[in-house]
């Protein structure tokens, strides 16, 4: 049996309106006798008579009739299906779900998403906030668009894509009645002996954090909070003497306020140590699938994001073999060598 296209039914229903084969050919831009073969092949298919024709009149019949509203209602839907398809491609429309962890929720998706839904009020945005080791299982089930992490412990492999955005250093924040509050300048082993407010730092961190922190026969890094809920941990810091771990970009409106102060510890400016609290984020996704044109224009968002606050990316070295194959090259352009930047330090910024 022949199934009408979209086509053959918006002329059914301009020859219904019409009712004039002329004005109905006009209005499909068809001709006459090719809107006659149409409805010919639509009469043909449904085994009756849509239409009864005279040399003056073309009246439609009861089963005409009842065609003619259910393809009204199929081009009406085909409309808003294109409508949807447009406003889609556009990211006028449409759902992202992203993962982030208790920090990259604040430093980099704030913004961005406050920027997508004024551009694009009609978008619908979930959130979902984990470790980083949840938030890949829910992306390996498909059901995350992407996520927001600390990308120290993360490897790449054939599935995933993982792609570097920067990284903010860390420091220790304390509210301003805590006995270390007050010190201009803090040796790491003053620290012995606190309890400490923290996301999941890698194993690696903690253990270095612990050596350089503990005292002879005291305690190193304990973490007596541990939560991705970044809010529930600042509150914590601003009520009690716990001693959290975060960066300024997640404590902005409490280092403003004077609710909390950053401790000015003198080892984090060693290059031994500088690296300690050093957040590299990253967003990653599935390699392979299509995101939504909203998806795609909120991780754009989020690197912009990312580019206002963040230092530049570490990418790993490139292998040696390809290093060594590129200055094998015999006719391979030397490019200059850009001039070292050294990145001066600020020993008084943080002071109590």
């Amino acid at each position: 049996m022949h199934t009408p296209t979209l086509r053959q039914l918006q002329q059914l229903v301009y020859l219904a309106e019409e009712r004039h084969f002329a004005r109905a050919a006009k209005r499909a831009h068809v001709t006459q006798s090719a809107l006659s073969r149409s409805l010919q092949t639509l009469e043909d298919a449904a085994g009756m008579q849509l239409f009864d024709r005279s040399s003056r009149s073309v009246e439609i019949t009861a089963v005409g009739e009842r065609l003619v509203a259910r393809a009204r209602s199929l081009l009406s839907g085909a409309d808003d299906l294109g409508r949807e398809m447009r406003l889609l491609r556009s990211g006028d429309v449409g759902e992202v779900t992203v993962g982030v962890g208790a920090f990259t929720g604040l430093v980099l998706l704030p913004d961005a998403m406050a920027r997508l839904y004024a551009e694009h009020p009609s978008v619908r945005i979930k959130v979902v906030q984990d470790n980083w080791r949840a938030l890949m299982d829910v992306l390996q089930q498909g059901k995350l668009d992407f996520f927001l992490a600390h990308i120290t412990d993360i490897r790449a492999d054939d599935s995933l894509d993982l792609e570097p955005l920067g990284s903010l250093p860390g420091y220790f924040y304390c509210r301003p009645t805590h006995p270390l509050a007050g010190r201009r300048e803090l040796s790491a082993r003053d620290l012995a002996g606190q309890h400490f407010a923290s996301v999941a730092l890698p194993p690696e961190f903690s253990r270095r954090l612990d050596d350089l922190i503990a005292a002879p026969k005291g305690r190193g890094f304990d973490v007596a909070l541990e939560s991705e809920n970044a809010g529930l941990l600042v509150e914590m810091a601003v009520r009690s003497d716990v001693v959290l771990v975060a960066g300024d970009a997640v404590v902005t409106h409490e280092l403003a306020s004077g609710q909390l102060v950053r401790l000015n510890v003198a080892e984090l400016r060693e290059p031994r140590a500088s690296d300690l609290l050093l957040a590299q984020f990253g967003i990653l996704r599935l390699k392979g699938r299509t995101l939504s044109p909203a998806a795609m224009m909120l991780m754009d968002m989020v690197r912009a994001q990312a580019a206002r606050i963040l230092t530049g990316p570490r990418r790993p070295p490139a292998p040696r073999a390809v290093r060594n194959a590129h200055r094998s090259r015999p006719n391979a352009r030397k490019k200059p060598t850009a001039p070292r930047r050294v990145r001066s330090r600020d020993h008084t910024r943080g002071k109590a």
